[in-house]
This record gives C-alpha cells, sequence and structure tokens, in this order.
C-alpha cells in the first residue's frame, strides 16, 4: 500500500473577502510576545469563520501546492503566522498578518522587542493550543510522508519547531524552499533539505521567487516521482535534475518610483481589464521595469480602489 503523503505550505496575504477580518494593526501590541500573542488569540476567536482554508488562500503559491496535494490525493496543511497549523479544509477567519514585509508584518514588533519569528510561533501555539503544532500535525499523522514547501520567512518561523522533533519525525519529512531559506533549517533537519536552486528557472517550472518552493515542489513530484524515494535518493535526484539545468541571464530592467510605476499601470489598466498576473508580466517583461511582487501587489491594490471610487 503507498505511503500516506502531506503537503505543507504557507499561508498568502491575498485572501478572498467575506465577513469581518482580524487585523494585526488593531491588535494591542504592548507588553512581551506572550501578551501580545494572547490578545491576537482572543481576537482570532472571536472572528466568525469566513470559508475553508483551501478557499480563503490566494496566489499561484497555494494553487500549485494545493496541485500537487490533489495529484497525490494527499491532505494540505498550511503554516498560518496567525492561526498556526490549519488544515486546508478547516472553516478559518479572515486575517490580516504576516511574517513577511509589507502591512500587517510582525518584522517591526520583532525587531523592537528582540524576538525572532520562532519566538512568536511559540507563543502563538501555546494561545492557540499545542495542537496548532508541526510536532502535533506530524503526532496526528503517524508514519506519513511531509512534503513541506515553504520560503524563508516561514521556515524562520517554524525553525524551533523543527528542532523539537524526534529523529523518527525528522525522517519522515522532506524540505523545500529556496537558497535563503535553507539558512534558517535547524541542525536536526538540514540533512532533509532538497538542494533546489534557482537553475530551476531554467525549466518549464519557472515563475516568481515568491512561488519558487511550490513550483519546486511540483518539479520533484511530477518530474522525479521524488515522494516515493529515500531522503538519499530524493537528494541525489534534485541534485542530477539542478546539474541538467542553467541559471537564466536575469534581464536588466529600469528602477523607477512608485509614481512612474503607478501612471504605467493606469494607463494600460485598460488594456489588460486589470488583471493583476497580466499587469506584472507587462511591468517585467514589456515595460521592462523592476517591481518585487509585493510591492506591485500593494500599488495594484491602490490603483484598484482609485479606479472603483471613480466609478
Amino acid at each position: 500500500m503507498a505511503r500516506k503523503t502531506i503537503v505543507v505550505t504557507n499561508c498568502t496575504n491575498r485572501k478572498r473577502a467575506g465577513g469581518a477580518s482580524v487585523v494585526f494593526s488593531t491588535v494591542e501590541v504592548s507588553g512581551p510576545l506572550t501578551s501580545v500573542a494572547a490578545c491576537w488569540a482572543r481576537a482570532v476567536r472571536k472572528t466568525r469563520p469566513s470559508g475553508l482554508a483551501q478557499d480563503v488562500y490566494m496566489g499561484r503559491g497555494f494553487a500549485e501546492a494545493r496541485r500537487v496535494a490533489v495529484a497525490l490525493d494527499s491532505t494540505l496543511h498550511i503554516i498560518s503566522a496567525g492561526l498556526g497549523v490549519v488544515s486546508a479544509a478547516e472553516p478559518i477567519p479572515l486575517y490580516d498578518l504576516t511574517v513577511s514585509s509589507g502591512a500587517n508584518s510582525l518584522a517591526p514588533l520583532l525587531a523592537q522587542l528582540g524576538n525572532e519569528p520562532s519566538d512568536w510561533w511559540a507563543a502563538l501555539t501555546a494561545e492557540l493550543g499545542a495542537q496548532r503544532s508541526v510536532h502535533a500535525m506530524l503526532d496526528r499523522h503517524p508514519g506519513a510522508m511531509v512534503l513541506f514547501a515553504l520560503p524563508g520567512s516561514y521556515v524562520a518561523l517554524i525553525a524551533q519547531d523543527l528542532a523539537s522533533l524526534t529523529k523518527s519525525q525528522i525522517n519522515r519529512i522532506r524540505i523545500i524552499t529556496s537558497s535563503h531559506g535553507q539558512v534558517y533549517v535547524p541542525d536536526n533537519a538540514r540533512h532533509i533539505v532538497l538542494p533546489y536552486d534557482d537553475r530551476l528557472e531554467g525549466s518549464s517550472y519557472a515563475g516568481t521567487r515568491a512561488d519558487f518552493p511550490q513550483r519546486a515542489l511540483r518539479h520533484f513530484v511530477e518530474v522525479l516521482n521524488g515522494h516515493q524515494l529515500s531522503v538519499e535518493e530524493a537528494r541525489s535526484a534534485v541534485a542530477g535534475a539542478m546539474c541538467t539545468l542553467k541559471r537564466p541571464i536575469a534581464p536588466v530592467r529600469d528602477k523607477k518610483t512608485d509614481a512612474e510605476i503607478l501612471e504605467l499601470l493606469r494607463t494600460n489598466w485598460g488594456r489588460f481589464g486589470g488583471a493583476s498576473t497580466h499587469l506584472l508580466r507587462y511591468l517585467r517583461d514589456e515595460a521592462m521595469v523592476a517591481c518585487e511582487q509585493g510591492r506591485f501587489r500593494a500599488l495594484w491594490s491602490d490603483l484598484r480602489q482609485e479606479f472603483a471610487l471613480k466609478g
């Protein structure tokens, strides 16, 4: 009988709207991190679910992870900076909190308090319940192969949780992250990290930096059948696959101010029907303008609101 597989990905800033939302900037943030986590947990518990997690989170990275989970007939779990570990089939409230940069980020608070992202995770799971930890998820699924596809910021978030795992639990895990993300993997889990790097961009699985882990996950499952391999075989297969690829030459793109980028988006809004994916590709591939995805998302949201107000 085939071994059960679990896919684990990260939460996303993009969420389908609907109902009340818990916003980090409105939560009391005075006192130690444990007090902040307690205030946040109370706000989460008071907020009605908006929908199933699999229907709330959006974005290519999440879609790629979900696609792999469906292909493997496996369960999908999400590492949420605001909710802990959640099942894709679980009802969750809307919320706005992230460990990445941008609005409602934990980063400024953590810097102020001298804490690490993993300290927030420990405080959060202590308030929401131990069942929200990675350790508990693995306990609930003994024997399952668990494929983690996470950006560096989310590897840093669960680093202490990973460090607490037993040797037998660790050996059931495969971690797919960026070269940057590999730095945050604790010593006890370094041997289960799959050596993907940006040579993947020279394959048919190319995309943006933000969805790199999930695209690599798809390659691992679809091309290498890596979920069926031992950790030594999996690492060797990934290393071999990377050796057959070449890093694409990065195009030279112009740097522009927010105002200049907004004007380009405004001028071409109608041409692309306001579609964010097409507008980002226009900026990068046609206008040859450098614009990080988080920055673009904020500018695009401002412009969408501007057009909505104009009717």
